[in-house]
C-alpha cells in the first residue's frame, strides 16, 4: 500500500512539473519587425522602439510573455506571419486581399493616411494647385499610389519625382526643390520639426493600424492585446496615451513629486490632459469627415465612370457593327475595328451607299481625347453622312462640312478624315484626305500602294478652304485599308513606333484573306508588339475588299455532263473559277471538289443500271457567303442521304454502294438535301466559305 501511495505521489510531482515546464515556450511571441517610424523601428544604437514596442511590453509584462524582435521588409514579415516563421505583425492595414491571409485585431493601434506636406512659407490649399508642379513621393508608398489615381481621374497631373526615402521628400520640401510632398501621416508628424514644412490641408486614404496575426493562430494573443488595448485606450494616462505623445508629438509625461504638486498645478496638468483628449476626439472626428468625403467623391466618380461605360455602348453603336452589313451585294466584302485608348474617343469610320451603285467610305479622327472628343466624332459624322445624300462627290462633301464646323469652332477642334466614293459598276474610287494619313491601296497579291494625293488640310481649321480630289482604278479582287494613327503609331515598353513600314510588311502577308482575316492578322501583330502597354491614342482599321461585277457573274454556271467520269475535270473547272470570282479559300474548294468527286462518281457507276448515254445536269451558284451546288439526273430514284457505310466487320459486299464515298461527302460539305421530282434526282449541296 505504501509503495502505491509513494508512486503515485511521485507521479502527480512529474506531472506537476511538466504541465508547469510546458507552457514556457508557448510564452514566447516572435514578432515582425519593419522600419513603419514610429510605429516600429530600430534607432541608431539597434534598439528596438516604438508606439507598438511601448505597448507590446507593457501587455507582455501583464501577460508573461517573452517578446522577440526578426527583423526584416514589410513584405518580409507579411510572408513569415503567413508561413508561421513570426508569430504577430504590429501596424498592418485592413483590406479585402489581407483579410483572408491573416487575422486582425479589433481595435485599432492608431489612424494613419496619406499627408501632403508643403513648404512652410508656400500658401497651397487646394488640390487643383497642384496641377503641374513637382511633387515628391516613394513609388513603393500605397498612399502615393492612391493618390496618383485619384488624380489621373480628375485628370490633374503633377510631375511626380521618385525618391527612395520619405526622409528624402521632406528634405526636398524643406529644400524646396519640389512644392509637396507626399508621406505618411504618422512619420510626417514624427520628423516635421526637424525641417522648415507644415502640412497642407490635402490628406487622403484613411488607413486604420492593427496588430495581425496567421489566419487560424495565436488567436489567444490577438484576443489578449484586443482586451488590453481596449483597457488602454479607456484609460487617459495609459502607456497607449503617453506613447502616442511621446512618438507623435515629441513630448514624454513627466510625474511630479509630491511636493511640487500644488492645486493650480495639478489642475494645469487635468487641462492640458483634457486637451489632449478633446484634442484626440475632435482628430478622429476629422478623419471620420474627411473619410465620409472621400467616399462620396469615390462614389460621384463611379458614378461618371458608369456613365462613361454607357457613352461607350453608345459610341460604338453609332457606328456600323454587323458584318456583312450588306450580304446581298456581291461588289464588295468589308470589315472594321475601332478600338478607343479611353471609355470614349474621337475616331470613327462609316461606309454607306449614296445611290445603289455608289459606296463611301470615311474614317476620321479628332483632335484630343475623352468626351469632348467623342461628341464632336458624333456630330462630324453625321455631318458628312448628311452631305454625302446630296452632294455625292468627296471634295464638294468635305468642303461643305468644314465650312459648318469652322463658321462656330470656339475650341479649335479639328478633324481629320479620308473620304472615298466606290463605283461598284467600274472600281473607280474617288478620293479626298483632310489633314489624314495616306491609306492603303491593296493588290491582288498583298502588294501595297499609298494614296497619297488630294492632300488637303483637316476639318475645321478655315471655313474658306477648297478641298480636291483624285481617282483610283480597282480592279476585281483588289482592296483598300483605312487606317488613323493610332496603328502606326503604337508603341511597346521601350517607346518604339509600330510605324508605316510595319503594318504594310503585315498586309503583304495577307493576300488572298478576306477583310475581316486581314484586320484580325493586324490587330494581333500589334498586340503582340505593344505587349502589356495600353494604348496611347485610339486605334480604328476599316479593310474592302472589290470583286468586278463583270467576274462576279462568272459566279453562277449550268453545265450538263454526260455519265462518263471523265467529265470530272469539267467539273473540277467550274468550281474553281466560281471559286475564284468570290476569293474562295483553297481549302473550301479542296473539300467542295473532293465531295463532288465522290458524289458524280456514285451517279455515273449505280445510277442507271445499264451502259446507255444519260445526261446529268450540274448548277453552280454563290449565295451570300456559301457555294451552292445541284445535281440533277433521270436515274432510279436513289437518295445518297439514306446510304450508310455499315460496320466495319460486315463484309464489302454487304454493305451500302458507295457507301463510304457519301459518308465522306456528308462530312465535307456544310448541308445536303435531295428530292424526287418529276422522274429526276436531284441533289443539293452548300458549302459555306467565310
Amino acid at each position: 500500500m505504501k509503495i502505491r501511495i509513494r508512486s503515485f505521489c511521485l507521479l502527480f510531482i512529474l506531472c506537476l512539473f511538466s504541465a508547469v515546464a510546458a507552457p514556457a515556450d508557448d510564452q514566447r511571441i516572435i514578432v515582425g519587425l519593419h522600419d513603419n517610424t514610429p510605429l516600429i523601428f530600430t534607432d541608431s544604437d539597434s534598439r528596438v522602439k516604438g508606439i507598438a514596442v511601448d505597448i507590446l511590453t507593457h501587455i507582455a509584462r501583464k501577460e508573461g510573455w517573452e517578446i522577440q524582435y526578426l527583423p526584416g521588409s514589410y513584405a518580409q514579415c507579411t510572408r513569415r506571419l503567413e508561413t508561421g516563421t513570426i508569430d504577430l505583425l504590429p501596424g498592418m492595414a485592413v483590406s479585402a486581399q489581407t483579410e483572408g491571409i491573416f487575422t486582425f485585431g479589433e481595435e485599432t493601434i492608431v489612424a494613419n493616411w496619406g499627408q501632403l506636406y508643403i513648404s512652410s512659407d508656400t500658401s497651397y490649399s487646394d488640390i487643383l494647385d497642384f496641377h503641374e508642379k513637382d511633387v515628391a513621393a516613394v513609388e513603393a508608398d500605397i498612399y502615393f499610389q492612391f493618390f496618383e489615381t485619384i488624380l489621373d481621374k480628375f485628370e490633374i497631373r503633377p510631375r511626380f519625382i521618385m525618391v527612395d526615402s520619405y526622409g528624402k521628400v521632406l528634405s526636398m520640401v524643406h529644400e524646396k526643390s519640389v512644392s509637396a510632398g507626399i508621406v505618411p501621416r504618422l512619420y510626417g508628424a514624427y520628423y516635421e520639426k526637424r525641417f522648415r514644412i507644415r502640412q497642407s490641408p490635402i490628406s487622403f486614404r484613411p488607413t486604420e493600424l492593427r496588430f495581425a496575426v496567421a489566419k487560424g493562430r495565436n488567436t489567444t494573443v490577438i484576443n489578449a492585446l484586443d482586451r488590453h488595448l481596449k483597457q488602454l485606450k479607456e484609460n487617459p494616462n495609459s502607456i497607449f496615451y503617453q506613447s502616442l505623445d511621446l512618438w507623435i508629438q515629441g513630448v514624454r509625461k513627466v510625474t511630479l513629486p509630491l511636493w511640487l504638486r500644488p492645486l493650480w498645478v495639478l489642475g494645469f496638468i487635468a487641462g492640458i490632459m483634457g486637451l489632449v483628449i478633446v484634442g484626440n476626439v475632435f482628430l478622429r472626428k476629422q478623419v471620420k469627415l474627411r473619410t465620409e468625403a472621400l467616399k462620396t467623391t469615390i462614389a460621384e466618380k463611379e458614378k461618371i465612370e458608369s456613365e462613361l461605360a454607357v457613352a461607350r455602348e453608345i459610341q460604338l453603336q453609332l457606328l456600323p457593327g454587323n458584318f456583312p452589313t450588306a450580304p446581298n451585294r456581291r461588289e464588295f466584302d468589308i470589315y472594321a475595328s475601332l478600338e478607343p485608348a479611353r471609355e470614349v474617343g474621337g475616331d470613327f469610320y462609316d461606309f454607306f451607299f449614296i445611290d445603289r451603285n455608289s459606296l463611301c467610305i470615311v474614317i476620321g479622327d479628332v483632335s484630343g481625347k475623352g468626351v469632348p472628343a467623342a461628341l464632336f466624332m458624333a456630330m462630324t459624322k453625321t455631318m458628312i453622312k448628311a452631305a454625302a445624300r446630296l452632294l455625292v462627290e468627296p471634295e464638294y462633301i468635305l468642303a461643305d462640312v468644314n465650312r459648318e464646323i469652322a463658321r462656330n469652332n470656339p475650341s479649335l477642334t479639328f478633324v481629320t478624315v479620308f473620304l472615298g466614293v466606290l463605283d461598284l459598276n467600274s472600281g473607280n474610287l474617288t478620293y479626298t484626305c483632310a489633314g489624314h494619313n495616306p491609306q492603303l491601296f491593296i493588290g491582288q497579291r498583298g502588294n501595297t500602294v499609298l494614296l497619297g494625293d488630294a492632300q488637303c488640310p483637316a476639318i475645321g481649321l478655315d471655313d474658306t478652304f477648297q478641298y480636291r480630289q483624285a481617282t483610283m482604278q480597282l480592279r476585281h479582287k483588289d482592296g483598300l485599308l483605312l487606317f488613323t494613327d493610332g496603328v502606326t503609331e503604337a508603341q511597346n515598353d521601350k517607346d518604339r513606333l509600330f510605324t508605316l513600314e510595319s503594318l504594310m510588311n503585315t498586309v503583304s502577308l495577307t493576300a488572298d484573306v478576306t477583310p475581316k482575316e486581314r484586320v484580325v492578322a493586324i490587330l494581333s501583330q500589334i498586340y503582340e508588339f505593344r505587349g502589356n502597354r495600353p494604348l496611347d491614342d485610339d486605334m480604328t482599321l476599316l479593310a474592302l475588299t472589290y470583286f468586278s461585277p463583270n467576274r462576279i457573274s462568272d459566279a453562277r454556271k449550268t453545265i450538263v455532263l454526260r455519265n462518263d467520269i471523265r467529265e470530272m475535270s469539267r467539273i473540277i473547272d467550274a468550281i474553281t473559277q466560281i471559286a475564284d470570282s468570290v476569293a474562295c479559300p483553297p481549302v473550301v474548294v479542296h473539300d467542295v471538289t473532293l465531295a463532288m468527286e465522290e458524289i458524280f462518281s456514285n451517279i455515273v457507276f449505280y445510277g442507271f443500271g445499264d451502259d446507255l448515254d444519260h445526261h446529268i445536269t450540274l448548277h453552280l451558284v454563290v449565295e451570300g457567303n456559301a457555294l451552292i451546288l445541284t445535281l440533277q439526273d433521270e436515274g432510279i430514284p436513289f437518295n445518297p442521304l439514306n446510304v450508310q457505310f455499315g460496320r466495319r466487320d460486315k463484309p464489302l459486299e454487304e454493305r451500302d454502294k458507295g457507301g463510304m464515298g457519301i459518308t465522306l461527302a456528308k462530312n465535307l460539305m456544310d448541308q445536303m438535301e435531295y428530292r424526287r421530282e418529276r422522274g429526276k434526282n436531284i441533289l443539293r449541296m452548300e458549302k459555306r466559305y467565310r
